[in-house]
């Protein structure tokens, strides 16, 4: 029990709740404030972040969601899982000699001195919500270690001993056997660890290859023995509920990996190679907690940001963002709706999948298994009055037509497509079926986007860039040094040198000359030309823009972008 009155008046005044409510619920839970804040996060009184914000604010601690915090692996190292789980608590970072510690009740003196007895350190208690404790507790202490602690006692299985052929129902005991069961879920809660956005199983003719791929790169983490194959891919399949004696074809399904508290929705994906079945598997998050970015928080440019806030700001017409899969449109357009969702407009999406379940917004999910697809859905958000429309991805020419149509009649639609740069997006449409003289009157601009990876500005360096890669870079007229930043490597970034990604993006509203040109199907460079004339700059622009700024390095942005 928690008494904590500044809380319950704090909640009074920013009007969650009325004096009434409160002392009803005194009622229930007594003195209980911890159990009244609960109560407010249950039933969505306000945002999770502010109500754990409000409670910090009124024990007068910090507040940090554990969901969105960089955890220093020494910090949580130095307390070991079994002291973490009896005390309640999760190490985040040491920074001098003080080490911080999540906590649900941070002003418990014996808590405290209990950690520092343990530690023999300063301890800097913060808040953090007791489930987001414990589900950090199941992810941060996952290690190489405990994964090579459990392939020891799978190997200890007979049945995984045994030399001869295993049949359909001995794979399926063995994928049920509770070392197996643990070392799936302990595959994925490293990969959670460490950021990572998919999971690459790849079978070769001697050992079975685990790869991450963490800010768009792949790193290897563990090599398995190729008999560990089989029982692994059958565990996973057994959690998608896919047919698991079928190993010929590609097949494609979902996981759901179950936390303390929460659970993370992962995308799984098989195909037959010559040694094996390969399995990749898209770490999609913990759903039902990711919250959209604002608008202001995805990396845009000033210049890019007022743009695209013009754009989504239009009553209608279609605004197109594109690039390749994982570049973070979808993460984009969630920014734009968030920015514009009021209570006065109907905002309506179709997904595959719902990513991120957005308040007050109604979104649908696909599911091809009942032919509800892109264009069954728009066909009827037509006739649910809606003002702005998410497609989450144009993938024929119904979808567009369907799109554009919508624009016509007075809708915003917001969209995706698979091009390589923001004006191929104008062509793309066409290519795929799109008549020009529905194309040019309904888009009113489209962006291009890549992801890089963030210098950790923690350890990144400053260097002066040598002549030769300037003369390569941009004109120079000598008057100014430039400097760039390199990467360098430390703990916080686990000695990596980056830290997250940022976008970097080319962006253009279409003007009435490239809408004649599109109308009268002009060629990809006279549109080039004229996008050109009215001020475009193309993706790599804004990239060397971040560089000099120093949030990445040029070798990132010539890894996504086409040298000049």
């Amino acid at each position: 029990m928690i008494r904590n009155v500044n809380f319950q008046k704090l909640a009074v005044d920013h009007q969650l709740i009325s004096e009434a409510d409160i002392a009803r619920l005194s009622g229930k839970y007594g003195d209980d404030a911890f159990a009244v804040l609960m109560h407010l996060v249950r039933g969505a009184a306000a945002t999770r972040n502010f109500l754990g914000k409000l409670w910090g604010d009124s024990i007068g601690v910090a507040y940090v969601d554990l969901k969105k915090s960089i955890f220093q692996n020494p910090a949580v190292q130095q307390l070991s899982q079994e002291d973490a789980l009896k005390l309640k608590v999760i190490p985040i970072y040491q920074l001098g000699a003080s080490i911080t510690i999540a906590s649900a009740n941070p002003t418990d003196e014996s808590l405290l001195a209990e950690l520092q007895r343990i530690l023999l350190k300063p301890v800097s208690l913060v808040f953090s919500f007791p489930d987001d404790i414990e589900d950090a507790i199941m992810i941060q202490y996952q290690s190489g270690s405990v994964l090579g602690g459990l392939m020891e006692k799978i190997a200890s299985n007979s049945l995984f001993k045994a030399t001869g052929t295993i049949n359909a129902e001995q794979l399926k005991g063995l994928a049920g056997d509770q070392a197996i069961i643990q070392f799936a879920q302990a595959l994925v809660l490293l990969a959670v660890k460490e950021r990572s956005s998919d999971i690459h199983i790849e079978p070769a003719e001697d050992v079975v290859r685990v790869r991450f791929r963490i800010d768009g790169v792949l790193h290897e983490r563990l090599k398995l023995e190729t008999e560990l194959l089989p029982p692994l891919i059958t565990r996973y399949k057994v959690m998608s509920g896919l047919d698991i004696t079928e190993r010929r074809r590609p097949q494609d399904g979902r996981i759901t990996v179950k936390l303390a508290h929460g659970s993370i929705d992962i995308r799984f994906s098989s195909i037959p190679i010559i040694y094996g079945q390969k399995i990749v598997m898209r770490i999609l998050g913990q759903t039902e907690m990711r919250e959209a970015p604002d608008v202001y928080d995805i990396g845009l440019s000033k210049k890019h940001l007022d743009t695209m806030i013009r754009i989504i700001e239009n009553p209608n017409g279609v605004f197109y963002v594109t690039g390749p899969t994982g570049s973070g449109k979808t993460t984009t357009l969630y920014a734009a709706i968030k920015h514009i969702n009021v209570p006065g407009i109907n905002i309506m999406t179709v997904e595959d999948p719902v990513e991120i379940r957005l308040p007050g917004i109604n979104q649908v999910q696909i599911n091809h298994e009942i032919d509800l697809d892109f264009a069954a859905v728009l066909r009827s958000f037509l006739r649910q009055d809606p003002d702005v429309i998410l497609v989450g991805e144009i993938r024929d020419a119904e979808t567009a037509r369907i799109c554009a149509q919508a624009a016509l009649t007075g809708h915003l639609v917001l969209t995706t497509l698979h091009t390589n740069n923001a004006l191929q997006a104008i062509t793309r449409l066409i290519d795929i079926g799109l008549e020009p003289f529905l194309v040019a009157p309904s888009i009113i601009g489209t962006m291009a986007q890549r992801l890089v990876r963030k210098l950790c500005d923690n350890c990144k360096e400053i260097y002066q860039v040598p002549q030769e890669e300037l003369d390569r870079l941009f004109i120079h007229d000598g008057k100014k040094e430039i400097h760039f930043y390199r990467a360098k490597g430390c703990a916080q970034c686990s000695d990596t040198g980056f830290s997250g990604r940022i976008g970097i993006h080319e962006i253009f509203i279409v003007s009435e000359e490239v809408r004649h040109l599109i109308a009268t199907n002009a060629n990809a460079l006279d549109i080039m030309d004229a996008a050109i004339k009215s001020g475009f700059k193309p993706m790599r622009y804004d990239g060397i823009k971040k560089v000099i700024r120093g949030l990445t390095t040029i070798e990132e942005v010539d890894r996504v972008t086409i040298k000049a």
